[in-house]
Formats: C-alpha cells, structure tokens, sequence
C-alpha cells in the first residue's frame, strides 16, 4: 500500500471511526496516556503509509476477508495525509501535557476527535486540505 494505490474506503471509514472513538473515550475519561500511545499507532501509518498502520493492518487481516470486495477506495496517498495531520494534532496535544497545560490538551485531542468523525462519516479528508494549504506556501 504505497503511493496512490487504492485502499479499501470501508477501512479508512473504520479507522477514523475507530480513532474518534478511542479520543472522546480518553477524555471522557480523561486517560491522558490514550493520546501517546494512539500517537505512535497512527504515526506509524504517517510514516510508513496505511501499511504501516496496525489499526489499517488489523481491519485488512481480520474483517477484510470476511467482507464483499470494496466497491470504493481511497487513495493510499490521502489517508496517509489524514494520519500526518493526527499525529501533529496528537504530538500537540501530548506536549501540552508534558508542560502541565491538560486542558489545551483535550481541546486539541477532542480536535482530532471531531477530524477523524468528519471523514469516519463523509469521506471528507481533512488531512489532505492542511497539506494542500501546506504545501501552497
């Protein structure tokens, strides 16, 4: 899964579905150490592509199988672009708490919380804007 190869939409829609859960979770009940450890699971897949994402790798080798072919696909490329953006968003929130300021940490984690419902639910990939805008300047 590198480059622009397509990658199973129904996938990305429960990973960011899954993430979104994961962060209203820790701040509901405010498990600040949810956010380190979701940092590296997604930073991986930011690095490495949705190949290297486990929560990518665990849909793909458990439910993927067991599922109809995909019908819609996402780009390799922009779900890469959505994993950059929630590790920036994840590593903020988790420096803020380093230096004592866990309230801005959760407006932040509950940021990537609202990201990843956005494209869970429409396909609407946020990631790929901020690096378009990115890359603009």
């Amino acid at each position: 899964m590198h480059g622009n190869q397509p990658v199973d939409a129904r996938s990305d829609r429960v990973v960011q579905g899954a993430v979104a859960v994961i962060t209203l979770g820790a701040f509901v009940f405010h498990q600040e150490w949810v956010i380190p450890i979701l940092l590296v699971l997604i930073g991986a897949g930011a690095l490495l592509g949705p190949a290297g994402n486990p929560f990518h790798r665990a849909f793909a080798g458990l439910v993927a199988p067991r599922l109809p072919p995909a019908t819609a696909t996402e780009l390799a490329t922009t779900i890469r672009a959505q994993d950059v953006l929630a590790s920036a968003l994840l590593g903020v929130a988790m420096l803020l708490i380093l230096i004592g300021l866990g309230g801005v940490a959760w407006i932040v984690t509950l940021v990537e919380a609202g990201v990843a419902a956005v494209a869970a639910t429409t396909s609407v990939h946020l990631g790929v804007t901020a690096l378009d805008r990115f890359r603009r300047r």
